[in-house]
């Protein structure tokens, strides 16, 4: 096997030699209490997923009059239900057992096999549409859209295992699971804007836009227990083994009372393991991490778009841009995991082009405001932000109807060479730099005739 380490680094393992030499030489004689087994790392769970929809919809087209203004209007309205199922192959925790100084053991059912278990979830949606186009006079169009909408899950978070960790030590008892039971972000939307054509093909717009998405989708962490799943930590035996320690005037450090324990003779299993017990110990608490619906976002913005062709000349120039904000801001002096929005950030284009006579020419300028990616960064345990810095980039592309069934093109993308880079906290703080270097395509395109 190999391990691939920044900046590039791989280094080569043999496994089995690793193991030898492992039970040859860290034995109890050696680490004393610092003695761990090995095999009880967990194995890969073997996962599926299908998801099925019924749906239905309807929609409408309608066109009328309101105080002499033209209206179109369409309406929608959709209908879903999906039924979720997901196998897992996981191996099942049956007791975890205390193995002597830091270390905790879990044990499995069936000898460690993996079993088959099927997670399900399930949602129903209405999801309405309502479009509306009003000709305020020849040259002036408003439009207004309101609906709903919806952004289905990653697959990846609605995998159905559970994993616990299989050495759970005292403060580290801590595992993971899917969610198949995961809502799609909803996504209730209202539109509106504004069109002028001074010319033909020309025109400038406004927009104004607000989302307010519901079941939004983050990592959680939630405390919780598991059946069979008792704590010798802090079980009537460990406190007693404690008080007595403490009252002959010793210290009760994990060594002393895991002696304590094995004394005394009581849930002894082989090779001096304390077993747990039903009767008198407590569940264990587990930290898991799971994705779950955890509330609200808001989004709001203005768009602007103008196009302008000169004459009769071909050439002619466009320019957009987006100008967003959302209702949660990332705190940089914060530590822990925050609620975020990521990936939003304003953006514009600007494109100079030329169209006549079967030629089409358009040079392109797309550039995003820096912006936040994400939490979580290689090598750390903790959520550090993931910024990504402001990015121009400029693309071209040609075009030729050389007749009416024969096109020949060329494209060039990223004509500058621009280098993404991404950082931490703080600008200084640099992490990753992607460099794609232009991208060029030549060939051609064949309409059937």
């Amino acid at each position: 096997g190999s391990m691939g380490l920044s900046p590039g680094y791989a280094y080569a393992f043999n496994f089995d030699e690793a193991i030898a030499r492992q039970l040859a030489f860290l034995t109890e004689d050696v680490v004393g209490s610092d003695v761990y087994e090995i095999g009880t790392f967990d194995q890969f769970p073997v996962n599926k997923i299908t998801e099925e929809t019924t749906s239905l919809y309807v929609s409408t087209a309608w066109e009328f009059e309101v105080s002499d203004y033209i209206v179109d209007a369409n309406f929608g309205l959709r209908y879903e239900h999906t039924e979720v199922v997901s196998p897992a192959k996981s191996r099942v925790p049956e007791l975890v057992y205390w193995a002597g100084g830091s270390e905790w053991i879990t044990q499995f059912a069936g000898g460690g096999a993996a079993v088959e278990v099927d997670f399900t979830g399930e949602y129903d949606l209405v999801l309405p549409m309502l479009d509306l186009k009003v000709d305020l006079s020849d040259d002036l169009v408003g439009r207004m859209s309101v609906g709903t909408t919806i952004t289905r899950p990653g697959l990846g978070n609605m995998l159905g295992n559970l994993s616990l960790t299989p050495s759970p030590k005292i403060g580290s008892r801590t595992g993971s699971r899917g969610n198949p039971n995961l809502k799609p972000f909803k996504s209730n939307n209202l539109d509106i804007s504004l069109e002028y054509y001074y010319d033909e093909a020309s025109y400038a717009a406004v927009g104004l836009f607000w989302k307010e998405v519901e079941d939004w989708i983050d990592n959680s962490q939630v405390t919780t227990t598991f059946p069979g799943l008792y704590d010798v930590y802090e079980g009537q035996r460990w406190n007693a083994a404690v008080s007595a320690i403490t009252g002959r005037g010793e210290q009760a450090t994990d060594t002393a009372i895991y002696q304590e324990l094995v004394s005394n003779g009581v849930g002894i299993g082989e090779n001096n393991r304390i077993l747990p017990d039903s009767a008198t110990d407590p569940l264990i608490d587990w930290t898991v991490n799971s994705p779950e619906n955890v509330g609200t976002r808001s989004v709001n913005g203005a768009e602007f778009a103008i196009q302008h062709l000169f004459g009769d000349t071909g050439f002619g120039a466009g320019l957009n841009g987006t100008v967003v904000q959302g209702d949660v801001e990332y705190d940089n002096f914060i530590l822990s995991a925050q609620a975020i929005l990521p990936g939003l950030s304003n953006s514009a284009n600007f494109q100079t082009f030329y169209e006549k006579d079967g030629l089409s020419v358009k040079l392109t300028a797309a550039w995003r405001d820096e912006y936040l990616a994400g939490q979580g960064q290689p090598d750390t345990s903790d959520a550090p932000p993931v910024y990504v810095e402001e990015f121009l980039q400029w693309d071209v592309s040609v075009n030729y109807d050389v007749n009416e069934h024969v096109t020949v093109f060329f494209e060039g993308v990223n004509l500058t060479n621009e280098t993404e880079r991404s950082f931490g906290r703080f600008e200084r703080q640099f992490l990753s730099a992607a460099q794609y270097a232009p991208r060029y395509t030549l060939g051609f395109r064949i309409k059937s005739l």
